[in-house]
């Protein structure tokens, strides 16, 4: 009954002091989803922002970057956000199934997909995903579907227990409660980070933004390899508060890499040594390389690279320097933008925050890090019986 009166009231005005009825609400999320499409083909933020819930920073700031980065990547004037149905769910909120299609050098791509309308004081507004959640101190965890549940339960735990760690190695305690979004699809997943977004990417973190991975529900023994998942975003979520987002790209994978498998009790990946130590990278190979750009092998080699110095710094240095690294990093002013897009000036960044905390150059300590690599080959060489 309570469901049936909110239904029979939904297509009224609330909160005007107009007697006069509003247009029907399906018709108000047409027009507010053909507004935010034509934002895209127009290239304006201003209207693209109007449509979105003001009181989701997090949501609005994963929305500018898509935005900044779609009207980069489609073809001009070809994207689409075309409702399929608008339903009821809970009083002031509705569901609009869309499908959303562009094109991108000739070729045309569509997904399917709901996103959550909730009624504001400025009218109706899209409030992201219609998610599932499960909530700890400090710790938000969303999911797309119920067969996440598991995987939520994981994540919920994962990151409680990497706040401790993370508290004690380097004095950090996030500035706003850690949310994590888990989707059961990689597809889903990548249209709520960017159309641009690798396909072999199934993790993501960026400032201000939640801890994004897709479920492996599918997968055998899925739980350590998910669970490292999860510590790898985290890390970069506390390197982006620690450095102001100041650090370089290879060390926020550097230090994601390596405390994935050095953080927890019982998560420890089994590496293959030759990936990381060959082919011989030097740190200019690795400032040189944008991470959203290389293949899946390329990308591999970047990891297991950037993982490698990162722990060269810490058995050289200890995380008590490192900290101390973070910390003139985040004396920089904060850059609003994307890491690709500011992948120069972080390493500029980080090669002055270098010299200041570590009293060496980056360059005098990369090339200790190749003797250590090419040391380390020697050895392994003579154990196998293949050295000289």
């Amino acid at each position: 009954m309570i469901a049936t009166g909110w239904l029979a009231g939904w297509l009224l005005c609330q909160g005007t002091v107009s007697a006069a009825p509003c247009p029907p609400v399906a018709q108000q999320i047409v027009q507010l989803v053909h507004e935010k499409a034509q934002a895209v083909n127009r290239r304006d933020w201003v209207s693209f922002q109007r449509v979105l819930h003001p009181d989701r920073p997090v949501y609005m700031q994963e929305q500018k970057r898509w935005f900044q980065d779609a009207i980069r990547y489609v073809d001009r004037g070809s994207y689409r956000l075309d409702v399929l149905s608008v339903i009821p769910y809970r009083p002031y909120q509705v569901l609009a199934w869309v499908e959303q299609s562009y094109r991108r050098k000739g070729t045309r791509y569509a997904v399917k997909f709901p996103l959550l309308f909730q009624r504001t004081d400025q009218g109706w507004r899209d409030s992201d995903y219609p998610f599932r959640h499960m909530t700890g101190t400090g710790v938000i965890v969303r999911y797309t579907d119920q067969r996440l549940h598991d995987q939520a339960t994981v994540a919920l735990g994962t990151v409680k227990r990497s706040l401790i760690q993370f508290r004690s190695k380097y004095g950090w305690t996030p500035g706003r409660d850690v949310e994590v979004k888990l989707y059961h699809h990689p597809e889903v997943f990548r249209q709520s980070v960017k159309l641009s977004l690798p396909m072999w990417a199934a993790g993501w973190h960026e400032a201000g933004q939640a801890i994004k991975f897709v479920g492996l529900s599918n997968v055998d023994d899925w739980e350590p390899s998910f669970a490292m998942g999860i510590v790898h975003e985290m890390t970069h979520h506390m390197i982006s508060e620690l450095t102001g987002d100041n650090a370089a790209y290879w060390l926020q994978e550097g230090a994601a890499g390596y405390y994935q498998s050095h953080l927890l009790p019982g998560l420890k990946e089994h590496e293959d040594p030759t990936v990381s130590v060959t082919p011989m990278w030097t740190v200019r190979d690795l400032e040189q390389r944008n991470l959203e750009r290389l293949s899946d092998v390329e990308a591999t080699q970047f990891y297991a690279q950037s993982r490698d110095f990162f722990q060269f710094l810490v058995e050289r240095y200890g995380e008590k320097k490192l900290q101390r690294l973070f910390a003139v990093l985040a004396m920089f002013p904060v850059i609003d933008q994307d890491s690709s897009d500011k992948l120069a000036i972080c390493n500029a960044r980080t090669r002055k925050a270098v010299q200041k905390a570590l009293g060496q150059s980056l360059d005098q300590i990369g090339a200790e890090w190749v003797i250590h690599k090419r040391k380390a080959v020697g050895e392994k060489g003579i154990e196998n019986g293949n050295g000289t």
